[in-house]
């Protein structure tokens, strides 16, 4: 008796099950496809993320080189103005004294 309703379990159910493992495995090879394109959509902003904060790392270096050069660039400046100042009172010191 049990035999008999395990192969009408098989006849019924047979098919069934062949036709779900089918399903169950094109479900699989589809997700695993777009899991993967998943992946790689989200791989690409996090490699523009990394360029962009390299970019501004690059950036922010060069602002800093500007300003050093900037601030060296003005203090020669102002020295050379002193410089000047101290010869035009040295001309001024000699051609009052000549008068």
């Amino acid at each position: 008796m049990m035999e008999h309703d395990f192969g009408n379990l098989l006849k019924f159910w047979g098919p069934g099950i062949f036709l779900v493992l089918v399903i169950l495995y094109g479900l699989f090879v589809l997700t695993r496809g777009i899991g993967f394109k998943i992946v790689s959509a989200l791989e690409k902003p996090a490699d523009a993320l990394t360029q962009q904060a390299q970019s501004m790392d690059r950036l922010t270096n060069c602002i800093e080189n500007f300003f050093t050069r900037d601030q060296s660039e003005h203090r020669e400046i102002i020295i050379l103005q002193k410089v000047i100042l101290e010869k035009i009172e040295h001309l001024r010191s000699e051609r009052d004294g000549r008068n």
